[in-house]
């Protein structure tokens, strides 16, 4: 996903994942439904982005024709590809930041190193790994700062929020929830 997706995009895969089934990575998930889930009403941006995603090899797209009660219909369905993943809480979702903030730490959670919530990538270099601007990489990153998300030091940039941004799958079983339904979401790095 990090390099290959803009924060934005890498939101909209967040709230796909969310709507999956936690054992087989399948959604069923209307793009109307979609689209309301990830805040906006253009269900053409949304269609945009799915197939953007199946590009990538982040998902891939199946169409069926079914036959219902009113007439004849086509439904997607979305299987996310599992080969390499993250794990992010669905706690993110509620968090009072923006789309872009929200699509920016999933994209830096995927440069983290294995089983970690660090980065030791110069802001530099992850503008090159996210295709970023560096500007653009500062300001997410004072950003998170500010709002408590990251910190930095020496030995590289963190993520702080270890109910959000999950080490392993050991780690999220062991975590208390925040919430009673609180969900594992698997981002594909």
């Amino acid at each position: 996903m990090a390099g290959k997706l803009k924060p934005k995009e890498a939101y909209l895969f967040y709230c796909l994942a969310l709507k999956a089934d936690l054992k087989t990575y399948e959604s069923y998930i209307k793009q109307e439904t979609l689209a309301h889930e990830y805040g906006i009403n253009d269900t053409d941006q949304i269609s945009d982005w799915l197939y953007k995603f199946q590009s990538c090899g982040l998902l891939r797209i199946v169409k069926t024709n079914l036959k219902g009660k009113y007439g004849k219909f086509q439904r997607c369905s979305y299987f996310l590809n599992t080969d390499n993943y993250v794990l992010i809480s669905e706690v993110l979702k509620d968090e009072p930041i923006s789309r872009q903030l929200k699509g920016f730490l999933i994209l830096l959670k995927c440069k983290c190193l294995n089983g970690t919530n660090t980065t030791q990538y110069s802001q530099n270099k992850l503008a090159k790994e996210l295709k970023l601007s560096v500007g653009a990489i500062s300001n997410y990153i004072n950003e998170a700062i500010d709002n408590g998300y990251i910190g930095k030091d020496e030995k590289g940039i963190h993520l702080l929020r270890t109910d959000i941004f999950i080490r392993t799958r050991t780690e999220f079983r062991k975590a208390k929830p925040v919430k009673a339904k609180t969900k594992l979401v698997v981002i594909m790095d």
